[in-house]
């Protein structure tokens, strides 16, 4: 999982090709609700300002990995290196032979014609990333997104780092669909972990009726090697908070992971029960709460 002495860190991160199968069988219906497809360039190609930190990881690659940890359904993010063409997700979800629902980027010019063409083909929300690409959000802009999928019953995925929601809280709090955070919400557990005041504002918001949270890219938000137990604590107070607000994702391919080396996805399936022992929990944490939120049958 770690680092290997015979491995050269690429800051673009990347997955270890040779993906375990899991001691913890996941139970039927687990979906992973955060992936991303990159690629191939000859068919999809990266937009220019992210040509250099992308690198492909196509719809097969991702299939095999999920075979191979037992995944049954999946969630694609659409990323940010292809821009709001969303060509490459949509394909993806149509050569699947699994449920796949996806969350685009979008510009503030699409059409509701057109969010309605990618809800038939099984879109479910729509993602800003303020603190990586776009630059601090605009309120009135996200509020009158949010009124445009509200009949779709969409949501809004959130990525926030560190302590990024801060400025955001009350945004949050008032939208009209779904709030969902990924990756922990930013809750960074080398500063306060559950005493910080993003994780006040996270955990108000998942008491709320509209918020849920991703405990996704574990090993990003970590700064510990595998077990990664610093950020499995914070995900082990996210259930004691709220079991019913919780899904789970692997980031594959794991973009910028960091200098800890390859992720291999079968050790992440693994580290499930550590913050989830209850066979319960880990059902609404893999089933049932994505089941709802993306409209699984």
């Amino acid at each position: 999982m770690n680092a290997k002495e015979n491995r050269t860190w690429d800051p673009r991160g990347g997955p270890d090709p040779d993906t375990k199968a899991p001691r913890f069988g996941l139970p039927a219906g687990a979906c992973d609700c955060h992936v991303h497809v990159y690629g191939p360039a000859a068919r999809f190609p990266f937009i220019a300002s992210h040509a250099e930190r992308s690198f492909e990881a196509p719809k097969s690659a991702l299939e095999t990995m999920h075979r191979k940890i037992g995944m049954d359904r999946c969630v694609i993010v659409h990323v940010p290196a292809h821009g709001t063409d969303l060509a490459v997700t949509l394909d993806a979800m149509a050569s699947s032979d699994r449920q796949v629902r996806a969350v685009a980027l979008v510009n503030d010019e699409i059409t509701d014609k057109r969010l309605e063409e990618l809800h038939a083909a099984g879109f479910r929300g729509i993602r800003y990333s303020p603190t990586l690409d776009g630059g601090p959000l605009n309120h009135a802009a996200v509020r009158r997104m949010a009124d445009r999928i509200a009949p779709l019953g969409w949501h809004i995925l959130f990525h926030f780092k560190d302590n990024g929601i801060l400025p955001y809280a009350d945004l949050l709090k008032g939208l009209p669909v779904p709030c969902v955070l990924d990756h922990f919400g930013g809750i960074d557990p080398a500063t306060g972990g559950a005493g910080q005041d993003s994780f006040r504002v996270v955990s108000e918001l998942l008491r709320s009726d509209n918020g849920w949270i991703k405990t996704s890219a574990i090993e990003k938000v970590s700064h510990q090697s595998y077990p990664f137990a610093d950020a499995a604590e914070i995900a082990a107070a996210l259930v004691e908070i709220a079991p019913d607000r919780l899904l789970w994702g692997s980031d594959w391919p794991h973009p910028s992971v960091g200098p800890q080396g390859p992720t291999n996805d079968g050790d992440l399936v693994d580290l499930i029960p550590t913050y989830a022992a209850d066979p319960a929990i880990q059902q609404k944490l893999l089933v049932q709460n994505p089941a709802r939120l993306y409209g699984f049958d």
